[in-house]
């Protein structure tokens, strides 16, 4: 497969990769070349992380043979890298189970959602870093401004630059990602993309001021 795209649209060039991991609300855009196999074959996309038909997300047949003179660009967009150096401030945002109303809940910053509580409060045209930490797995989705992800452990990740919006932290891990707030003013949210943590309040708002 050729990775050409991913939450944010297209790369700035191609990548070829054997698999590709995707939490829950991250997406790519690929490029899949069936000449390696013949007529009547079966390929199959697979779930690695589920078990029967979980497994199994998509059977594509090979039914007949065609000419292709079709080639992915070696350059395919221009992604500007986020200077962290620029950024106004660093915000931390943690995503824990914890008590809530008496039971336990999904939380940031050991807090439930609360529409009418402002986590931050950016303003427009600033870049921030966010430090993004977790006790167990969540898919961190936010609204509005796409990101670049600058560590995860401290790490650098391999690669240019790449536009997202949603991000998998890992059992006990730290994601750093810059953004900067262009778009408009306004309430937004972001919140794990666990739709059972998301419902169990993992979710805070903030305000592009």
């Amino acid at each position: 497969m050729v990775r050409i795209g991913s939450d944010g649209g297209l790369l700035a060039a191609p990548r070829t990769v054997k698999q590709i991991r995707l939490s829950p609300g991250e997406r790519a855009d690929v490029v899949v070349d069936f000449s390696a196999y013949r007529v009547g074959q079966h390929v199959e996309l697979r779930n690695l992380a589920g078990e029967g038909a979980q497994a199994r997300v998509m059977r594509f047949a090979v039914d007949r043979d065609e000419s292709d003179d079709s080639a992915v660009p070696a350059r395919l967009s221009t992604v500007e890298a986020l200077d962290p150096a620029r950024a106004a401030v660093t915000r931390d945002f943690d995503f824990s189970s914890g008590s809530m109303h008496g039971g336990t809940g999904w939380l940031i910053n050991g807090r439930p959602f609360d529409a009418g509580r402002m986590e931050a409060r950016p303003k427009l045209g600033d870049i921030e870093v966010w430090r993004l930490t977790s006790d167990v797995a969540h898919p961190v989705h936010v609204h509005l401004d796409q990101f670049q992800v600058l560590s995860v452990n401290s790490e650098r990740p391999q690669g240019p630059p790449e536009w997202k919006d949603t991000v998998e932290l890992r059992d006990a891990q730290t994601v750093e990602i810059v953004t900067r707030f262009t778009d408009y003013r306004g309430r937004y949210v972001l919140h794990c993309h666990n739709l059972e943590h998301e419902d169990m309040a993992m979710m805070a708002a903030f305000e592009v001021v």
